[in-house]
């Protein structure tokens, strides 16, 4: 059997700890259980989700960025996961960068078809917003 793509153990000591530990393809970190009330001190499991959706959106629009020979530039993309049912993930993603009709076009779908929110869409409602122009001018 071929090695996986990736892979990640979590580790929950005996008792009623709040924090589990991970390590993701080698890469060692926390995950906090979220306390009833208030906000988590750290990475949570559904924090790690939206990161996870944040990276692959980031990772995609770059790679189509260089495939269309557009100019080298930030590409930041805001995930936040809002409870419900089905829970709804809104997602921005912004870039300074001067896009014809067609090309924005294209990268709206290609947003729309990460791997991870291909993994997803079928189990949460996926919002997102594209604001991507020039850099204005003062």
């Amino acid at each position: 059997m071929d090695a996986p793509a990736a892979w990640a153990r979590g580790r929950l000591p005996e008792g009623d700890g709040r924090v589990v530990s991970l390590d993701v393809n080698g890469l060692a970190l926390d995950c906090v259980v979220p306390a009833d009330e208030g906000e988590p001190e750290g990475a949570t499991a559904f924090g790690l989700l939206a990161a996870s959706l944040s990276s692959c959106t980031a990772m995609s629009v770059r790679t189509f960025l260089q495939r269309h020979d557009v100019e080298a530039c930030d590409v930041e993309v805001d995930v936040a996961l809002e409870a419900g049912h089905p829970p709804t993930v809104h997602r921005r993603v912004g870039l300074v960068a001067d896009l014809d009709h067609d090309l924005r076009t294209q990268l709206s779908a290609v947003v729309d078809s990460t791997p991870v929110t291909v993994l997803l869409q079928d189990s949460l409602v996926i919002v997102t917003r594209l604001d991507v122009g020039p850099e204005p001018r003062g």
